[in-house]
């Protein structure tokens, strides 16, 4: 699915998980769209590729409800195309970025070439660093930076400019639905923009400091020296001999002598008339340190940004999207639930069958496993039988809200399910003892959110979706 079609399904998603009271899409507006998208995503179905069939279906049916919706939004239907403010911005910095490094800082006097120019030195250290930093982020992937998680405009997380004029608490709630999702989805595609129009840029401002020194080198004549305070002869021909080591090494040229670099020292004549030369050097040296490694990474950036766009990475995990799916399924999707010290009642069993339909689908079944006790070892909630030996779409671990996760006890059970079943392991957390047990009390809204918190972060450690659910009024949460 490209990111076209992407932007129309999670536009669906936003206004469906949103319009509660079908205001926006009707019950017969959303199953007529979800038929006729079934039946053509099996219709054009090449190769039996489910993957393919998925994102053909989810695709034509978003665009289905969005076309034919009764009750047009300009607001929402301008969320469909990004702006053209941020490719218009992308073409920009680099242009800007060539001209910036054409007059930036004089990288010496108008007739003095500084071998020891701190701009021309400050550029190189600069990107070296910054390729110590990508190399030190890409050994310790822990370092990396969680750029999703930072605050961002809105503009920036939906490639649009804030919507402007008063919408209705539907449409607002819709739009930052969308926003919210879109902007985690649209993550890895961003950093790949973002890194491609940096590297570009950073490329062609090392290109504009280099044509910078032969433009003035046309009309100017450079002397070339060094002069220092601090340092001698002896250690400015280390330096040179170090920083221009790529260029000597690759066309073979001599070292720096001792005699030459004193020859070079400002002195009353203002140094050597010996520019040309330089200027060659620190050109080619900025190719090879700046340029053309700059480039490279744009490259790679901007290849990472096309695939992204041709295969944009939807979150099917979702409740939605796995609700929606379970209708290309030709038989019925099949949910194990395995409740941990939690005892099932007749109507919480009830519950569960609602909520497996919420998940996979109206013709969804549950096969509901004996409740394993507390402290028990993970491979007892078996009992006998390894997690893979049936045909269970996924497996959902009950736990309730009134208990608190433990490491030890909760945490090794789920962490044993999830390895042993990588990918089809949910969680989910029935709220309705603690609600009751809280009842009306002072603070129950705030003692339940702060549980709630407190095992969505539980979830996040494991990295195992997680939804809440009343299984005495079952209305799953959709996240």
């Amino acid at each position: 699915m490209d990111e076209r079609a992407a932007r129309d399904v999670v536009l669906a998603y936003a206004i469906e998980t949103s319009d509660h009271d079908r205001k926006l899409f009707s019950d017969e507006e959303r199953l007529r769209a979800t038929q006729r998208a079934k039946d053509a995503a099996q219709a054009q179905a090449v190769g039996g590729n489910p993957a393919a069939t998925a994102d053909h279906f989810l695709s034509l049916r978003a665009e289905l409800l969005l076309n034919g919706s009764g009750h047009p939004n300009s607001a929402l239907a301008a969320l469909r195309k990004p702006s053209h403010w941020p490719g218009v911005i992308a073409a920009a910095l680099p242009l800007v970025a060539l001209l910036a490094g054409g007059l930036t800082e004089r990288i010496s006097n108008p007739h003095r070439l500084d071998l020891l120019s701190l701009p021309l030195l400050g550029i190189l250290g600069w990107n070296l660093l910054i390729y110590f930093l990508l190399i030190l982020m890409a050994a310790l992937p822990r370092l990396r930076p969680h750029w999703p998680h930072l605050a961002a405009p809105t503009w920036l997380k939906t490639g649009h400019t804030p919507l402007h004029g008063r919408q209705t608490p539907l449409v607002s709630t819709a739009i930052a639905s969308f926003a919210s999702l879109w902007h985690r989805l649209a993550a890895p595609l961003n950093s790949a923009r973002l890194k491609r129009i940096m590297h570009l840029s950073a490329a062609l401002f090392g290109l504009g400091v280099a044509l910078s020194l032969y433009a003035r080198g046309l009309t100017v004549e450079y002397r070339v020296g060094w002069e220092s305070t601090f340092i001698d002869t002896t250690q400015v021909q280390a330096l040179l001999n170090v920083l221009f080591m790529p260029v000597v090494s690759l066309f073979g040229l001599p070292p720096f002598s001792a005699e030459e670099v004193a020859a070079l020292r400002f002195g009353p004549t203002g140094g050597l008339a010996d520019g040309a030369r330089w200027v060659h050097l620190y050109a080619s040296l900025l190719a090879l340190i700046v340029i053309l490694p700059r480039l490279v990474l744009a490259g790679a950036a901007r290849w990472r940004e096309i695939r992204l766009r041709r295969t944009f990475p939807l979150d099917l995990d979702l409740p939605y999207f796995r609700k929606l799916l379970g209708a290309l399924s030709p038989v019925p999707l099949l949910l194990r639930v395995l409740p941990y010290s939690f005892a099932i009642d007749e109507a919480r069993d009830h519950g569960l069958k609602l909520l497996a339909r919420s998940i996979l689908g109206e013709t969804a079944q549950i096969m509901l496993r004996p409740s394993t006790d507390y402290g028990s070892e993970p491979q007892e909630s078996m009992a006998g039988a390894e997690p893979g030996d049936d045909h269970a779409t996924m497996t959902a671990v009950l736990f309730n809200l009134s208990a608190t996760p433990e490491k030890e006890n909760h945490g090794e059970f789920l962490q044993y399910l999830a390895q042993a079943l990588p990918g089809k392991v949910m969680m989910v957390v029935d709220t309705s003892a603690y609600a009751q047990r809280l009842g009306k009390e002072d603070g129950a809204i705030e003692r339940l959110t702060q549980r709630k918190r407190l095992w969505q972060t539980f979830a996040d450690i494991y990295r195992v979706p997680l939804t809440f659910a009343d299984l005495l009024s079952p209305h799953a949460d959709e996240r």
